[in-house]
């Protein structure tokens, strides 16, 4: 009964199918670890590109950073010649992976050192902090890569895990820690880049563990096995401070939202508004600002004794009502709140305003495709049209002005016909002749006519 079952898994989940020969991928991997000419050069100009997108704080010039970066060559390197057992291919990929990290260092750290700009943006203090969840995307982005860099075709798997894994920003972020002397960022973001190091290694020594791949024996098999059982410890240890701090996030984050319940639903009373509110997770308190009507005591100390229905017992909660106790920390967070609902109106009215006037571009091209038909000539034989009947006409020129309609959602285009005469035309053949006109243009439209008598030696078409 499974034997069917076992078929279409293999079937479907064989990794073999299109995998490239083993001499292409050695290869590729061989390829991918010296840091000399080439990769030496786009790996500086990489550190360059995503210093500045860092200190701009700009997320697509990082990103470009990232797929033009070749460190990933050395970190698979590693990896591969952990599950070939090609102790030679390790030393070489930790080698140059160390020389490459070196140059990202020295390089991050002299932009940093000589930018204007010193200020450490949210794209860079994003790289300081590493969690659980980096752990993970570093593992599954590295399978996918390792993957993806053993086929045959191998399409835009290894870009994506480039970008997923962002093996640059940690590495300027700490550039930036070195040339600024701000030792958390140093090795918070050294430690980033350590755990995408290691983990990348360790997904492809798995990816390549599962494939047909020849591996390199040892007269002793105990060394073979200590290079395989290192690849582990490493990988551990790298991955124990990242759950600790991944597990403060969590707990930071989890105290946040509870306290954001308990003062919405306990404090922001009928009559009694929040000013401002100020939570800390690390020292578990709660500050709060109140105005409008009072809360009494009996009101207060419900509150209170609320705190465990929402996970905050031992939390230390002030509350102060009335403006007057407005302190230098509640202005600050007031000038913020304000700014930012400022800019939050004044981007969509933007968008707003974007919207409608795209979609009155919308009315008027298409009006203006309806009005340009194949009942309306061009401007040439309009003129030689028009002189078989008004010989006294010299010049004509063709315009169209679009006047908006009363509801601003659809917009009525004229047609304007410039005429310059030999001299004055009389009043009903102009009259003739804009009666002519319209028809002329298939009568969709208003024709307006302007006459005025052309200046000596003046001829032709507007």
């Amino acid at each position: 009964m499974n034997f069917p079952l076992l078929r279409w898994l293999h079937a479907h989940f064989d990794l073999s199918a299109d995998m490239a020969e083993p001499a292409e991928i050695m290869t590729d991997v061989e390829e991918g670890l010296a840091f000399r000419g080439t990769n030496l050069w786009v790996l500086i100009f990489a550190i360059l590109v995503a210093s500045v997108g860092l200190n701009v704080n700009s997320t697509a010039v990082i990103i470009g950073a990232m797929l033009i970066s070749p460190l990933m060559g050395p970190i698979v390197g590693i990896g591969f010649g952990a599950a070939t057992v090609e102790v030679d291919l390790i030393r070489r990929g930790v080698k140059n992976l160390l020389v490459a990290t070196g140059i990202s260092l020295l390089v991050s750290a002299a932009y940093f050192k000589l930018t204007p700009l010193t200020d450490a943006g949210s794209e860079l203090l994003a790289r300081t902090t590493p969690t659980t969840w980096d752990v993970a995307i570093a593992l599954f982005g590295g399978a996918a890569g390792a993957i993806g860099f053993t086929r045959r075709e191998r399409g835009n798997v290894v870009p994506g895990v480039a970008i997923a894994t962002a093996l640059m920003p940690p590495l300027c972020t700490a550039g930036y820690g070195l040339a600024t002397a701000h030792w958390a960022y140093f090795g918070g973001a050294l430690y980033l880049f350590s755990i995408n190091c290691v983990f990348i290694s360790l997904a492809t020594f798995l990816v390549a563990r599962l494939l047909p791949l020849p591996h390199h024996t040892f007269a002793h098999g105990p060394k073979g096995r200590r290079v395989q059982w290192a690849i582990w410890a490493v990988a551990l240890l790298t991955a124990g401070p990242s759950v600790y701090l991944a597990a403060g996030i969590v707990r930071n984050t989890v105290f946040a939202h509870n306290a954001e319940r308990f003062v919405e639903e306990q404090l922001n009373r009928p009559g009694t508004y929040v000013v401002t509110h100020r939570v800390a997770a690390g020292p578990r308190t709660i500050n709060v600002l109140l105005a409008g009507q009072l809360l009494t005591p009996a009101q207060l100390a419900t509150a209170r004794a609320s705190l465990g229905k929402y996970r905050l017992a031992r939390t230390q909660l002030t509350v102060r009502q009335g403006l007057s106790h407005i302190d230098s920390a509640d202005a600050q967070t007031l000038r913020s709140s304000l700014f930012e609902d400022l800019r939050s109106h004044n981007e969509q009215a933007m968008a707003g305003y974007d919207a409608r006037l795209a979609q009155l571009q919308q009315v008027l091209g298409q009006r203006d495709s309806v009005a340009a038909g194949p009942r309306l000539p061009s401007a040439a034989a309009l003129l030689r049209e028009v002189q078989v009947e008004h010989p006294a006409v010299r010049q004509l020129g063709l315009s169209r002005l679009a006047t908006p309609a009363a509801d601003s959602l659809r917009a009525d285009t004229t047609l304007v016909v410039q005429v310059r005469t030999r001299g004055p035309l009389p009043a009903a053949e102009q009259t003739r002749l804009r009666q002519w006109l319209r028809l002329r243009t298939g009568g969709q439209q208003p024709v307006q006519v302007l006459v005025e008598a052309a200046q000596p030696g003046s001829k032709g078409v507007r």
